[in-house]
């Protein structure tokens, strides 16, 4: 805090001594922050403008797979454990069928067994459940266990492109005033956790997707998309993670 908060401060004041910014320019600032605490966006705003940022400070220091966002739709509690398809709600079924495969290992190739994924992503029409419109949270939500060779297998639902909430001053901020859009592209959420190894938090993104690589996010990391391959009607994500030691954390810190 005292490193960071005396330098982010002194820049803020030299952007505001530049530009000179009047009284009245900060008070419509002063009121439009009110704005965002009153919508209770701070979250949503923190993670659309930085939280890409603090993702690539990590990955300079990371050896294994790169990590990505976690989001704001992540709920904190033990997810069940799911060994062959991750729960859908009744009115999907119709939707396109989705495999999520592939395999856990350490910087050295060798398989990872045990290692915990949790795995969330939206509903076939962009929703969260345990966030949105009353979903039960079971949707679309589960954990992982990888066997003896490191490899899971779950099957899902696809997911779509879905908007941020844009109806808000963050939608405003970025549509309005930026000239940004507020689109994320279909993407599963990962966290992959193992004894031993440093957690690693990523997404997956669709090869062909929608705004892909044009995240309202700010995330480009294009060596997360999968290419596309259909196996009986079903998207194919093979999603494969490379773990290393924890020791690896400690030194980042």
């Amino acid at each position: 805090m005292k490193q960071i908060v005396p330098e982010l401060l002194d820049e803020i004041k030299g952007v505001l001594k530049k530009h000179k910014v009047t009284f009245a320019e900060y008070r419509s600032a002063f009121e439009y922050l009110i704005g965002v605490q009153e919508a209770k966006e701070v979250p949503l705003m923190l993670d659309a403008l930085f939280n890409a940022t603090i993702v690539e400070i990590e990955n300079e220091s990371r050896k294994g797979t790169r990590a990505d966002i976690q989001g704001p739709y992540y709920i904190d509690e033990d997810y069940p454990i799911v060994t062959d398809e991750l729960p859908s709600r009744p009115e999907d079924a119709g939707a396109q069928d989705m495999i999520i495969r592939g395999q856990v290992t350490d910087l050295d190739g060798t398989p990872v067994a045990g290692a915990m994924l949790d795995i969330w992503h939206s509903t076939p029409d962009g929703l969260y459940s345990g966030i949105h419109d009353n979903i039960d949270r079971k949707y679309y939500r589960g954990r992982v266990v990888t066997g003896e060779n490191g490899h899971y297998c779950v099957t899902s639902k696809l997911p779509v492109p879905y908007q941020i909430p844009n109806a808000g001053p963050t939608g405003d901020l970025l549509e309005k005033h930026l000239g940004r859009h507020s689109w994320r592209p279909a993407h599963i959420h990962f966290w992959a956790r193992a004894e031993g190894k440093r957690d690693l938090i990523n997404q997956a993104y669709f090869e062909g997707g929608e705004y892909v690589g044009d995240d309202c996010c700010d995330t480009d990391h294009l060596e997360l998309v999968v290419p596309e391959v259909i196996e009986d009607g079903a998207r194919v994500m093979e999603v494969n993670f490379v773990l290393e030691p924890a020791q690896a954390q400690l030194a980042a810190e």
